[in-house]
């Protein structure tokens, strides 16, 4: 049985208030539109920690041997010229052979979709998995900048009899349209006639794939239980509900629909916004249900899946109901100094940046990016980060590789008031793992002065710094 074996999503922790964007440039001709509130980013996250997070959480404890491809879609990659989904499979420890990154549209997730289907049934590899990653950088002061929304998205597929959701069919088109776009040299989004791009594009060509799907499927609307999509906005995703055979399953969720909460609660997710509406589709889903994903984005993909009863026995550690639930407020000074001036002006100024040594970097790979820790054969002691010797029994040899689970305990922690950092204080905690290892590093996501002794905790892979203008990351802790 073809189709999705796991799902799931990621919205960072910080959120900020539509409301403050209107205020801040006066934007009174759009206030009725300036509701609800927008993920962002923190200073010390990019695509591909978005990335690694949501796929770590649709994993979880499932073993990562059968996954023989990996496709990252996002239109905002961290590297335009080196393999992110290579960057990715290594820091969630996943052996794919086949690394790709899709980009340069929003329907890329949704495309990869495909790839990853055609792998499995090309018996390539026994699972596949997609996983998308947005930070759109749309001008400040515009109604893109507040309607958007950092975020990301993971879909495991294989043919197994675990399969949450069987595809039924797929339709494609394909048809460039001038709506929204950006240059290799463009900083911001680009758009013109959004009302003609709005009919003539998005209206028309949702409408044609759904079309094509249904007929492929041979069922009508209304036997849909659900549907996960693009919409640019609120505007556009009521005119579909009006104008477009998805108007009834979109009519019967309301403001339930999981691209209404996901607009008003985290913002459009790029690329990863119609594949996280998906998780939240199958958080509630029974056997039984019929459910369409469409994506878009010069042309449209458009899947139909029928949930089986594997649905009954899943259920996420954590959901992304949890990852939208689990939030702080963000000024708009704050987030506008996070996207506009921290990429530009990093912490170190250049002549201070830290040192930094590529060749160091790949020795390093297996604990900073793959989280392994060292463990003494001689008297089973474990460390990380790793050092020559044992601390315990001084060994200098007969060291073994040991993956940490990414969660612990807080043993002590400092809230730092002289390091510089963009929302002082700088969180030092030390954890102490399961495996055995003490671990003193930084703290991410809220106010490290809420740590308490006995706090679990758990690690997240995070921007440290950049030097030679490369990113440079590790792994950091937050409350659990």
């Amino acid at each position: 049985m073809l189709g999705i074996v796991a799902v799931n999503g990621y919205v960072p922790y910080y959120r900020l208030a539509r409301a403050a964007i209107g205020d801040a440039w006066r934007l009174e001709q759009a206030h009725d539109m300036l509701i609800g509130e927008r993920a962002v980013a923190s200073f010390d996250e990019d695509t591909i920690t978005l990335a690694v997070e949501a796929t770590l959480h649709t994993l979880e404890d499932r073993a990562a041997e059968g996954i023989g491809a990996l496709f990252f879609a996002s239109t905002t990659p961290v590297f335009l010229e080196k393999n992110n989904a290579a960057v990715i499979a290594a820091a969630c420890d996943i052996p794919a052979p086949l690394t790709l990154d899709l980009t340069g549209s929003l329907r890329s997730a949704t495309s990869a979709l495909a790839l990853a289907f055609d792998a499995v049934l090309a018996e390539r590899t026994a699972q596949a998995l997609v996983v998308a990653a947005d930070m759109r950088p749309a001008e400040p002061g515009t109604l893109a900048d507040a309607i958007g929304g950092d975020g990301a998205a993971a879909i495991l597929v294989g043919d197994s009899d675990d399969v949450l959701a069987e595809l039924i069919a797929e339709a494609h088109i394909s048809a460039p349209v001038l709506d929204t776009w950006r240059r290799s040299h463009d900083r911001y989004l680009q758009t013109d006639d959004e009302a003609f791009a709005l009919q003539t594009g998005y209206i028309h060509f949702m409408n044609a794939v759904t079309e094509r799907l249904l007929t492929q499927g041979d069922i009508t609307p209304d036997q849909l239980a659900g549907v996960a999509l693009y919409a640019p906005d609120g505007r556009a995703l009521m005119r579909l509900a009006r104008q477009s055979p998805l108007g009834v399953p979109l009519a019967r969720m309301g403001m339930t629909s999981p691209a209404a909460l996901l607009l008003m609660q985290a913002g459009n997710l790029g690329a990863a916004f119609a594949p996280a509406q998906l998780a939240l589709l199958l958080e509630n889903a029974h056997p039984g249900d019929l459910i369409a994903l469409v994506g878009y984005g010069d042309g449209a993909d458009a899947y139909l899946f029928r949930v089986t009863e594997a649905i009954d026995a899943w259920k996420p550690r954590r959901s992304l109901r949890h990852w939208l639930e689990r939030k702080g407020d963000l000024t708009y000074t704050l987030a506008h100094h996070f996207r506009e001036n921290w990429r530009d002006k990093p912490l170190w100024s250049p002549t201070a940046e830290p040192w930094t040594s590529l060749p160091l970097l790949h020795r390093e790979q297996a604990e900073l990016l793959r989280f392994y820790a060292q463990q003494c054969t001689s008297c089973g002691a474990v460390w990380w980060p790793h050092r020559p010797n044992c601390y315990d029994c001084g060994a200098q040899s007969g060291f073994e590789m040991v993956r940490l689970s990414r969660r612990g305990t807080v043993a002590s922690f400092v809230a730092e008031w002289a390091v510089p950092t963009p929302m002082p204080p700088l969180g030092m905690v030390t954890v102490d793992t399961p495996e055995g290892a003490r671990i003193t590093t930084q703290s991410t996501d809220g106010d490290p002065r809420m740590f308490a002794i006995g706090d679990e905790v758990e690690f997240a892979l995070r921007v440290f710094h950049t030097a030679k203008n490369v990113p440079h990351y590790s792994w950091k802790v937050r409350k659990v």
